[in-house]
């Protein structure tokens, strides 16, 4: 057994959440196994649920036990071994640590399931499985990795028996509703990093949704992003795929006419004077990219996010009452440009970081000696930044985007966990079905927010949040307003 390739970048998230150091964690990890065990006869939820929960397991802990029957097992394994060549497959785990799929084995501790809209998270009853949905089995899933995380990571016991409709967030609205075809129209899909990875994986998964989806994502896959890229192999990230073949790959098998665009939504925006697509799902870890999505005017804008412990989803029309997605990413106050978070994080002068920034002059011997001890690592530890620009040590070591064993303290960045990702990207897409179809829309919660704020918690009683547009912003102004209904064929 050996931990993944990419640990590292598992240290950077998990650290920066757990303030644990690397060795502990390298030991914890190396010291558990945690268990996948399904019944002999799946349906498809149960096999959706099965295949993410092995997928996300696979991208943090390096031994798995998975027992199933043996085309199941083959195909479980066959998933963990593309995301870790280096996993090792046991036999058994404790019953605490064992996900339950289907009429599984009564030890295991942790039992997801999912009917319609409704996903649940139980402990010991196995509730036998309703209408496929994939929205509902992948947050099935997540909720069931993410109480397995607490319980190794942070000693918890069993926490109260969950459920939650992805509909309107009540309890059980939607427990027995087939999912309904419909077309999300024309959609511009702007990021396919860790939250779209995990819209893609559910779009790719509803054989029911038609209409058109470009893909904008102007990056290649790193191996850091191993850690909570649904979608990606290890071989992807060997090779540098490009994200939006990912994203292409993803929904192959589904019904949706997929394009994809190599570029930033600014630069595609310039490009096309404008964006003509009445409906943008976004997902970028930016805020300048999220409202400038918003000042491009869009008929409706559909946001998925994660912040250092929380994740959530949004949905936006702009000439309705509520927030428009501009509001929720509101400036209070100036805070710390990036070029003198650079300078604070390494140590550097204000002049120098800004003469280093702005010139892109390459980094001298004394400012990788100043930035090594300002991170309390040796300078050898930095040379392959030697010649290189501030910016590209800023991103690649201190936001940790290339793996080095940097102190947790130092990071200005707390990477979001595997399962924290995905569910936002699952949120994310449910809105847009359920935005994008009338029937849904009428029956789905219309708070303009959903999210839960601590994810080292157990998941929330009440998700969605009320939220009123924010003074200043453009949504209350007439002559935004007069253009987007201008653009939209909209009377007053």
């Amino acid at each position: 057994m050996a931990l993944a390739p990419f640990f590292e970048r598992i240290y950077s998230a998990i650290g920066g959440h757990l303030s644990v150091s690397r060795d502990d964690l390298a030991a914890s990890l190396e010291g558990v196994t945690v268990g996948v065990s399904c019944g002999e006869s799946l349906s498809q939820n149960d096999l959706w649920i099965a295949e993410l929960t092995v997928n996300l397991l696979a991208r943090l802990y390096p031994r798995i036990a998975i027992t199933s029957s043996k085309a199941h097992a083959s195909q479980l394994k066959s998933i963990a071994s593309a995301i870790n060549p280096d996993i090792e497959f046991c036999d058994q785990s404790t019953g605490p640590l064992t996900i339950g799929i289907g009429s599984a084995s009564p030890m295991a501790g942790l039992r997801p399931s999912a009917s319609g809209w409704v996903a649940r998270l139980n402990h010991a009853n196995y509730y036998k499985s309703g209408p496929d949905n994939p929205y509902s089995a992948g947050a099935a899933a997540t909720f069931a990795t993410a109480e397995l995380f607490r319980r190794i990571f942070l000693s918890v016991p069993p926490e109260p028996e969950f459920q939650i409709s992805l509909l309107d967030f009540t309890k059980s609205n939607g427990l027995d509703a087939e999912l309904p075809a419909s077309s999300i129209g024309d959609v511009l899909f702007v990021a396919a990093g860790a939250v779209g990875n995990g819209a893609l994986w559910a779009l790719g998964c509803d054989s029911k949704r038609t209409g058109k989806l470009t893909i904008v994502d102007h990056e290649k896959l790193e191996r850091s992003n191993l850690q909570r890229y649904v979608l990606a192999t290890f071989d992807q990230a060997k090779n540098r795929a490009r994200k939006v073949r990912l994203g292409q790959k993803a929904l192959s098998g589904s019904q949706l006419i997929v394009e994809t665009e190599k570029s930033t939504l600014e630069a595609f925006a310039a490009d096309n004077q404008g964006i003509k697509t009445p409906t943008v799902c976004i997902s970028v870890d930016n805020i300048p990219t999220r409202r400038a999505a918003q000042a491009l005017l869009p008929q409706l804008l559909v946001n998925g996010w994660t912040g250092e412990q929380a994740l959530g989803a949004s949905w936006h029309i702009f000439s309705r009452e509520a927030a428009c997605l501009a509001c929720l990413y509101q400036p209070h106050g100036e805070g710390l440009s990036q070029t003198e978070q650079a300078a604070r994080a390494l140590g550097l002068s204000s002049e120098r970081a800004s003469l280093l920034w702005v010139t892109r002059l390459a980094l001298s011997d004394e400012d990788i000696a100043t930035a090594a001890k300002k991170l309390d690592v040796s300078r050898e530890a930095l040379n392959p930044w030697r010649g290189k620009s501030l910016g590209e040590l800023y991103t690649d070591v201190v936001c940790g985007a290339v793996p080095i064993s940097l102190p947790v303290s130092q990071r200005v960045e707390t990477v979001p966990l595997a399962h924290q990702s995905v569910l936002a990207g699952i949120l994310m897409a449910a809105e847009l079905v359920k935005r994008t179809y009338p029937q849904l829309d009428a029956v789905a919660q219309q708070e303009p927010l959903v999210s839960w704020d601590n994810i080292l918690s157990a998941p929330p009683e009440v998700w969605p949040k009320p939220r009123a547009r924010e003074r200043g912003c453009i949504c209350g102004d007439h002559d935004y307003q007069a253009t987007f209904r201008t653009k939209w064929s909209i009377s007053a």
